[in-house]
């Protein structure tokens, strides 16, 4: 037994009529399909029963946890779909117990799916500064999907130069930029202005990885495996959609940078409320989540405001889905503890001691 404390804030598998019941208001359409609900809701049976078996091994008990929590918040109902596929083959494996491949696929998701969603992504890649300001609109949107700094100036002008959690003006837009700097007069002079940045919703799979010490090779093969991940889990098009493409607008969304650190992270996400149009859930996770929305003065709900002078793609709510998942799953299971591959550590960033807090910045 590994008597290391726990230090996350993870929570065991919800009991089967309440994982039920979030399945059913996460995708109400499975209210009318009890012939498919049933599926998921065995295989989850089986996931509990592996919790169970692993309570006395950390490492096994969040690989059980992630897989369960992966049905539970499942990104969209094809991903659902997938994963009922995946885990129905496990079962049906004679060569291997269902414990085991249940862990092995835990394993999986903390590899190909959590890990690489906690690299970096503020820390856009290098590119050689070009003269933007002639460039039009259209020009700009053709453009932004290989070119970084494109991507970050048309993502700010399409989100009204502010971070699209807490509304802070972008400093630099405001200081550099004479239009930008009369509206921002007009509107909200006093307001403080803050540093901002492009947040990627989904990283970048094809660039160069921090594991990696530089071989091209191994990159390759790490990108192609994140790739072949989602489309045996239900989203083959997020290759085409997005290798080469990286800054392409609708993964792009501009934060504040803390905010975006804390993105980066797994603390916060941007959770979309379906049925309501441009509207996310604001969700931070770890011990006081009020304490810090106060603290970072984020709303619990956010209507993305956008520039309706300009046509240009908005977030994509497919990739909103995808990260807020990826929050909820490292979070809730205890995976967010996992810093590297031969042990467990705890993640406490500084802002979570409010005594280290200083006025205005976290």
């Amino acid at each position: 037994m590994d008597p290391s404390p726990w230090v996350s804030f993870a929570c065991p598998l919800p009991e089967e009529l309440n994982a039920r019941t979030h399945l059913c208001d996460k995708f109400p359409d499975l209210r009318h399909r009890d012939d498919f609900l049933e599926e998921p809701m065995g295989l989850y049976s089986k996931v509990l029963q592996s919790e169970t078996a692993a309570k006395d091994r950390k490492s096994d008990l969040i690989r059980s946890r992630l897989v369960g929590y992966f049905i539970l918040y499942a990104p969209t109902l094809q991903a659902l779909e997938a994963t009922v596929n995946e885990l129905r083959s496990l079962q049906h494996d004679a060569s291997k117990p269902f414990n085991s491949a249940c862990y092995q696929l835990g394993d999986e998701l903390l590899e190909k799916f959590v890990r690489p969603f906690r690299d970096r992504r503020c820390s856009e890649c290098v590119c050689h500064y070009e003269d933007t300001t002639n460039l039009s609109v259209a020009k700009a949107v053709e453009r932004a999907p290989q070119h970084a700094v494109i991507a970050r100036l048309t993502a700010l002008l399409r989100d009204c130069f502010r971070c699209e959690v807490t509304g802070a003006f972008d400093r630099d837009s405001v200081l550099g930029n004479p239009r930008v700097r009369t509206y921002y007069d007009n509107e909200c002079p006093n307001e403080l202005l803050w540093s901002t940045n492009a947040h990627h919703i989904i990283p970048d799979f094809d660039c160069l990885h921090p594991g990696l010490q530089g071989r091209i090779d191994e990159t390759t093969e790490y990108s192609e495996a994140q790739w072949k991940f989602w489309e045996r889990f239900g989203h083959p098009e997020l290759r085409a959609e997005l290798a080469g493409k990286i800054h392409r607008l609708e993964n792009i969304i501009t934060l504040r940078s803390d905010i975006c650190e804390m993105a980066d992270d797994l603390r916060l996400c941007l959770k979309p409320v379906h049925g309501k149009n441009r509207t996310y859930d604001i969700v931070i996770f770890g011990p006081n989540p009020e304490f810090y929305m106060r603290v970072y003065d984020c709303p619990a709900q956010k209507i993305h405001v956008i520039n309706t002078s300009a046509d240009i793609p908005i977030p994509n709510m497919k990739y909103l889905d995808i990260s807020a998942t990826c929050c909820f799953i490292a979070n809730l299971s205890g995976a967010i503890e996992y810093k590297d591959k031969s042990r467990i550590i705890s993640h406490r960033i500084v802002m979570d001691d409010p005594s280290r807090l200083s006025p205005g910045h976290a």
